[in-house]
This record gives C-alpha cells, sequence and structure tokens, in this order.
C-alpha cells in the first residue's frame, strides 16, 4: 500500500478540524473603512473648492490675454493707432463684430475690463 497521502487527502482515523467563519465585515473593518473615507474627504474637498476659485482666475486671465491681442490687432489695423481711453475701447475693440463676431469676454465675476490708455492694454484684475 502507498504510505504518501496527498495534502488535503482524509486518513482514516484522524479528525480534520475545519474553521468556518461567517461571511460580512466587522465592526471594526467597517469603521476603519469609514475613518479612511473621511481623511480622505478631509483632504479632497478643500482642494476641489481651490480648483474652482483657480479655474476662475485662469478664464479671466486668459480673458485679458485675448483683449489685448484684439487691441494690438487693431492697432495693425488701424495705422498704429490705439483707442485713447475706456469708451473708445468698449466701442471700437469690445463692441466689434469683426473681432468678437460671438461677442466680447466677459469676467466670470462680473467684473469689467478696464483699458489703460497709457499702456494700451487691458489691465488684469485679481478676484
Amino acid at each position: 500500500m502507498n504510505r504518501f497521502y496527498r495534502l488535503g487527502s482524509r486518513v482514516k482515523g484522524v479528525k480534520t478540524i475545519r474553521w468556518t467563519r461567517k461571511k460580512g465585515f466587522t465592526l471594526v473593518e467597517v469603521l476603519l473603512v469609514v475613518v479612511i473615507l473621511g481623511l480622505l474627504a478631509m483632504v479632497a474637498i478643500p482642494r476641489f473648492a481651490q480648483s474652482d476659485d483657480d479655474a476662475r482666475q485662469n478664464v479671466c486671465d486668459m480673458n485679458v490675454a485675448l483683449l489685448n491681442s484684439q487691441i494690438e490687432l487693431y492697432a495693425l489695423n488701424n495705422s498704429g493707432t490705439y483707442p485713447v481711453d475706456q469708451d473708445e475701447f468698449e466701442s471700437l475693440i469690445l463692441n466689434n463684430t469683426d473681432l468678437f463676431p460671438d461677442g466680447a469676454p466677459v469676467c466670470p465675476e462680473g467684473d469689467a475690463y478696464t483699458y489703460n490708455a497709457t499702456t494700451d492694454r487691458v489691465t488684469a484684475h485679481t478676484h
């Protein structure tokens, strides 16, 4: 007879003990998961709030850059002359459908863009 037995095979006369466990999670495991999720939320939520403010500032900065490039384009098309004041800037640049066929860019916070006649630039503003 073969005296070698495979692992898991039954040996005659030897009782095997099986550990059984109920399916599911213990209270400690559930609490641990809740604590970890709470810590992740503490880190993530302020980041999302900050990213919203950063996005608005980036849109505003891009609008200022676009307006300044349109001022330069206007000056190139008009023998190097720039708008002399805020009113002329609004009438010649902002309300020009050739430069802005879909309408002039608007600040996400609702602030008006200010034209500086000394530098011939739209000045950036912070929110």
